[in-house]
């Protein structure tokens, strides 16, 4: 709930984003500060009282109890600010490690942090810690492992001497903005958390009329908005929060904690706006001429793209140094393909550039990975993306292909699409966010696994078991790439182990056969293994038995999510598999009582059948999964979950079997 208050009334106007060159883009990170800078808060800070822990409403959170958490934005003047404050108490022994300690991130290269307390409380007496705190500041680099670094700093405090019932209490000011944003602002400020608060304050001061988008979700609060004669103000007053316990199996889109969320984008059209001219691509003639090269290689326009899309794709290694404005803004495309490495925005700046020498219509899209498919609920702003690909259209269709993905296979026509739900294409139009949702559904499974295992030998010989598999779309790319990562070698290292866990002490007879037709996207698996000792033994000397499961029917949903819930139920979709399992049988098959069996399911999120037929001297069981949305309503997670269950329980199978030579 907002409630407006008008103390006055200005007028204000917006400048135009300003193009920024691709070719000043920092090369190495800002250097890390070396040592912690004091001072007092900024004017616009209002002082905040914590509660007294003898008024607290709420019980302690893993021995903490959290007495204030005041946050005050101003983004006013050329350098917005963020005081952030943290008041929490140490109710015993188990909160003492947390509140020793405390970090701040931030990237030197236009933000810094300015120290305004750090303070005890015990027994009433306040000690100032200042002076024996200890401040180190590090790199960051969270994500280094996966070849992205940032500048990113982390300043870590640490205070010393912390004792049950002390009440730490610290605060500091981060002032700056990225550049790349042109002075436009965006904020989120939480409002609820998985621990209770006994006074949430918030404070945000912008310019007037600059907070052209304000919204609290989910859930309410009462913020207040007080137009003021130069700027307005939204403001919460300190108030006790409880704790969210979040529900399990909720889809990305769905945020689950309440936030205020302020920011001077007015929709997605106006960022697509802001972000248009960062992708300002002139032609250059290394990438002109590797255009016309690749032109002449390939006969079709259609050939011509997927050959361009391959070689950003695989030989242009992935390596994201996102300092400063380089968190937008991409590479030039010829820079690029001199250095043979790129971020996201590189590759599909390059990408663009190629597609359009290969006349073709290309744009770069802003994309969401994680929460993609909810982000229209978000408030608009640059920070809702973290991903850049190419939104493509060729003879009436839209292709989206993600560049930093490697070893895709297949024609234009069939090859596999990014789906991250919506997209914010940047073509100069401002359309705002487009579906990317694929409009023709796949009918075939991708994954399709036929077994043959040979038990006519009985308990005294090693079963026989013969696999097919064949990959399809996205899991023939991802098997063509884990091959050139681990080689053939280590596939079967790992499906070697799958099978000594499964069936015990096993071996290949032959290698893994590797058939990859990349032009149909098709990669096919061959196996044959000898299984030494599968069976085990039953209770009565004569018996003994061999169980395992169709693996290829795998979980659609997290077996721990609520059955009576008020969020959606998610998906892993799409999945589309179908496993065969032809069991020789001991005999001949004759001495066999088997059933044949046939079972359906079908609810709002998958569709799976499992049939079974005696065939003489042949078991066959035949099992097909798929799935039909991202995720399920509430309430119909609970006929989905027991489903799920129903499902799950049935790709497990066991024969018993009765030596006839005892």
């Amino acid at each position: 709930m907002l409630r407006c208050v008008l103390l006055g009334c200005v007028l204000a106007s917006v400048s135009p984003a300003a193009a920024l060159t691709q070719s000043d883009l920092p090369t190495i990170a800002a250097p890390v500060p070396a040592e912690a800078e004091f001072g007092a808060p900024p004017a616009f800070v209002e002082e905040v009282t914590p509660l007294d822990p003898d008024n607290a409403i709420f019980d302690s959170f893993g021995g903490v109890r959290y007495l204030l958490i005041d946050d005050q934005h101003d983004a006013r003047g050329e350098e917005p600010a963020l005081y952030i404050r943290r008041v929490r108490e140490a109710s015993n022994a188990s909160a003492i490690e947390t509140l020793a300690s405390f970090e701040v991130n931030f990237d030197p290269s236009y933000e810094h942090v300015v120290f305004h307390h750090i303070r005890l409380t015990r027994d009433g007496e306040v000690l100032d810690r200042q002076d024996r705190a200890q401040i180190e500041f590090a790199r960051h680099e969270s994500n280094r492992d996966r070849q992205m670094l940032n500048g990113e700093v982390t300043a870590l405090a640490r205070i010393d001497d912390v004792r049950v019932g002390d009440i730490v209490d610290y605060a500091y000011t981060v002032y700056g903005l990225n550049p790349t944003y042109n002075g436009r602002d965006f904020r989120r400020f939480g409002l609820n958390w998985g621990v209770p608060v006994e006074r949430r304050s918030i404070r945000s001061l912008w310019p007037r009329g600059e907070a052209r988008f304000i919204d609290v979700s989910p859930g309410e609060a009462d913020i207040e908005r007080v137009r003021r004669r130069n700027h307005e103000e939204f403001r919460l007053d300190p108030a006790p929060r409880e704790a969210i316990n979040p529900e399990r199996g909720t889809p990305n889109r769905i945020s689950q904690f309440p936030a205020l969320r302020i920011s001077s984008f007015s929709d997605w059209s106006d960022v697509a706006a802001w972000g248009t001219p960062l992708f300002t691509l002139d032609p250059s003639a290394p990438v002109q001429t590797l255009a016309a090269e690749i032109a002449a290689a390939h006969d079709t326009p259609e050939a011509r793209l997927m050959a361009a899309l391959n070689f950003v794709q695989n030989d242009v290694r992935y390596l994201a140094l996102t300092y400063g404005e380089g968190s937008y803004v991409p590479a030039a495309p010829s820079d690029t393909l001199e250095t043979r490495y790129g971020d996201c925005k590189a590759k599909t700046a390059l990408l663009v550039e190629l597609a359009r020498a290969l006349e073709f219509d290309a744009d770069p899209a802003l994309v969401n990975l994680g929460a993609g498919r909810g982000i229209d609920q978000r408030e608009p702003s640059p920070g809702a993306f973290n991903h850049v690909i190419v939104r493509l259209r060729h003879d009436g269709r839209t292709f989206w292909l993600d560049p930093t993905r490697s070893y895709q296979g297949g024609t234009l026509d069939v090859v596999d699409q990014a789906d991250y739900g919506f997209a914010l294409p940047l073509d100069g139009a401002h359309e705002g966010l487009v579906s990317m949702a694929n409009t023709v559904p796949q009918s075939d499974a991708t994954v399709t696994i036929h077994e043959t295992l040979d038990l006519s030998g009985g308990r005294d010989v090693p079963a026989i078991l013969t696999v097919e598999t064949v990959l399809s779309g996205r899991d023939a790319d991802r098997y063509r790439a884990r091959i050139a990562r681990d080689g053939l070698s280590g596939l079967q290292r790992d499906y070697l182990d799958f099978y000594n866990q499964t069936f015990g002490a096993a071996d290949f007879i032959e290698p893994i056969d590797v058939n990859d037709d990349v032009t149909a996207n098709r990669l096919t698996v061959r196996e044959q293994v000898e299984l030494i000792a599968p069976f085990e033994d039953g209770e009565q000397p004569e018996a003994y038995s061999i169980r395992f499961r169709a693996h290829g029917i795998s979980s659609l949903i997290e077996s721990n999510a609520e059955r009576r819930r008020e969020t959606p139920l998610n998906v892993y979709h799409p999945t589309h598999a179908r496993h065969v399992v032809d069991l020789v049988l001991t005999n001949g098959g004759e001495g066999w009582t088997l059933q044949d069996e046939q079972t359906e399911i079908d609810n709002a999120a998958f569709r799976y059948a499992y049939s079974s037929t005696h065939m003489g001297p042949v078991y066959r069981m035949e099992f097909e999964l798929r799935s039909l949305a991202h995720d399920v309503p509430p309430d119909a997670a609970l006929e989905v979950l027991r489903d799920h269950r129903t499902m799950l329980n049935s790709a497990y199978y066991g024969f018993d079997l009765i030596d006839s030579a005892e």
